[in-house]
């Protein structure tokens, strides 16, 4: 019975190990279509004569670097962790964290700004080109919190030392998922600084 059992939850893990890359990155594409979509009818509705051109919020500047970085520590966290620096890779991981709630801080900042500037999310004042603007950024923000939930629990485990060498599939499904945050994210400063 113990065999059946161990068998068992071996062939549980071969199946998760086997099957979770791929299902991430389907629900990574379904999200690119999902932003193409949205920058695909702002692009139409730049068209239309009430159209404003809106300055990106200098905190949005700030908001890049520190995506950028919390990549950057991330990327050192898996190495720490394969490298079997585990301490290292959780000190890692918190700062990554940490830059990642920062993010969210300036974001709600940025809004402030464009809110301080009589751009609108909705209302009578609302003009299209700030409804675009407030929606692909919350839109971001409503994806970078999975982002942060997927960080919260590599940080309890790597506290927990669940993580070594072997054993980094958490990390890799996470830091994947953070890395694409961070491109999209890029992607969507230059749109709406250049074309939109």
């Amino acid at each position: 019975m113990t065999t059946i059992s161990l068998d068992n939850i071996k062939y549980k893990a071969e199946i998760r190990q086997k099957t979770a890359k791929p299902l991430l990155w389907i629900g990574l594409i379904s999200i690119v279509m999902f932003f193409a979509g949205l920058t695909s009818a702002l692009i139409v509705s730049k068209s239309n004569s009430i159209w404003i051109k809106l300055e990106v919020p200098s905190m949005f500047f700030i908001s890049t670097i520190l995506i950028l970085f919390s990549s950057l520590t991330y990327q050192l966290s898996m190495s720490f962790t394969k490298n079997n620096q585990l301490k290292f890779a959780t000190i890692t991981t918190i700062l990554t964290f940490v830059l990642g709630i920062s993010f969210t801080v300036t974001q709600f900042y940025a809004w402030q700004q464009l809110y301080q500037s009589g751009i609108f999310w909705a209302g009578e004042q609302s003009n299209p080109s700030g409804s675009y603007f407030y929606a692909l950024t919350a839109l971001h923000l409503l994806h970078l919190f999975a982002g942060l939930i997927s960080l919260l629990v590599v940080v309890t485990k790597s506290l927990l030392k669940k993580y070594s060498p072997t054993n980094v599939l958490g990390i890799q499904l996470s830091l994947t998922y953070w890395h694409f945050l961070t491109a999209l994210w890029v992607y969507l400063f230059f749109f709406l600084k250049f074309i939109a």
